[in-house]
């Protein structure tokens, strides 16, 4: 299992040609908008970073596929005082180690950013952006909603792989 995602923006141009560079690596062109210009490169190979202003998240926690099709959701959390950091923490673990996975997620990775360690990442890839609608309501998402408030910096990015031009 990889132990580190990195992550970068750009034009569609610079990051396809990043990935034509460096073919022999895993990354997914995502992009967050049908207009195509809200693009991020996702290098999943664990590797050394080859961006040169890479964001860095070490993998605390992962199930599921390595597949990187379909529907991707970044949710943000940061600023999380030390009390909530061990209860988000014992709330991850449990949905890592216990939970059922929701009908239609691939996997899920929960991180924390290199530089900042305050900011934990949730990420979770899905056949389809309903099938994570629908999770956000689901039981099994519930232990979560705690810390999705604006005093946590809570936001989030969704984003579907794309082909380099």
């Amino acid at each position: 299992m990889i132990t580190r995602l990195s992550i970068t923006y750009g034009s569609q141009q610079v990051l396809s040609d990043l990935q034509k560079r460096y073919s022999d690596r895993p990354m997914i062109l995502l992009d967050s908008s049908t207009s195509g210009e809200q693009l991020a490169l996702l290098d999943v190979s664990g590797q050394e970073s080859v961006f040169s202003s890479p964001v860095h998240y070490d993998i605390k926690l992962h199930r599921g596929t390595t597949d990187w099709q379909g529907f991707i959701n970044f949710i943000y959390l940061a600023n999380l005082s030390a009390d909530d950091q061990k209860v988000f923490n014992s709330k991850a673990n449990h949905f890592v180690t216990t939970e059922a996975m929701p009908e239609g997620m691939r996997s899920i990775y929960f991180m924390k950013d290199q530089k900042n360690r305050s900011n934990n990442i949730i990420l979770s890839t899905w056949e389809t952006t309903e099938d994570f609608a629908v999770w956000k309501h689901d039981p099994s998402f519930k232990p979560f909603n705690y810390f999705l408030t604006t005093q946590n910096n809570y936001h989030e990015a969704s984003y579907h792989p794309v082909e380099p031009s």
